[in-house]
């Protein structure tokens, strides 16, 4: 009994073992997960730079100085602004305010508006992937900045369908 009892404690040991050496394992791969997120979330956001600048002169006039190529996340803001002018928040939605006159294309600006509110939603999950990661907590930092990554799908997908929209198709 004695003697199965000690290769029953040394297979539990061996078990332990490879349990966290798994673990270990996982861990740097969420690291590498995480920072592969963050490295794919960064070029999608270059990617909604880009539609940004692309759109925002399509919707506004050119005297509001709104569009700033050098300053998309600040153009697609202030094209919300533009639009919400006239807009009661507390009686309707932003498809029922009253659209200023200058506005080139309602449908396109509220699905560009969208994409604005979509944006927005990212930013608080990557202030947390960061502070996780900076904390070790890989699995939870990827996470994070996966979600964030969802937002960024959503709002590219506005964008794109704005885009669609100012140019015709």
């Amino acid at each position: 009994m004695k003697r199965l009892n000690k290769k029953l404690v040394s297979l539990f040991i061996a078990l332990m073992v490879t349990l966290s050496m798994a673990g270990v394992g996982a861990a740097a791969g969420y690291k590498d997960d995480y920072n592969a997120k963050v490295k794919q979330n960064n070029a999608t956001i270059g990617v909604i730079a880009g539609v940004i600048n692309y759109v925002c002169p399509r919707l506004v006039p050119d005297s509001t100085n709104i569009c700033k190529p050098k300053d998309p996340v600040g153009s697609a803001v202030g094209v919300q602004k533009y639009m919400e002018k006239n807009w009661d928040r507390e009686e309707d939605d932003i498809e029922d305010a009253e659209m200023p006159a200058g506005l080139k294309n309602k449908t396109a600006a509220l699905q560009f508006w969208d994409a604005v509110e979509q944006f927005k939603l990212h930013y608080g999950y990557r202030a947390t992937a960061k502070k996780l990661a900076g904390q070790g907590n890989w699995e939870e930092a990827f996470l994070n900045e996966e979600m964030a990554f969802q937002y960024l799908v959503k709002c590219a997908s506005r964008g794109i369908f704005s885009k669609k929209l100012v140019d015709g198709e």
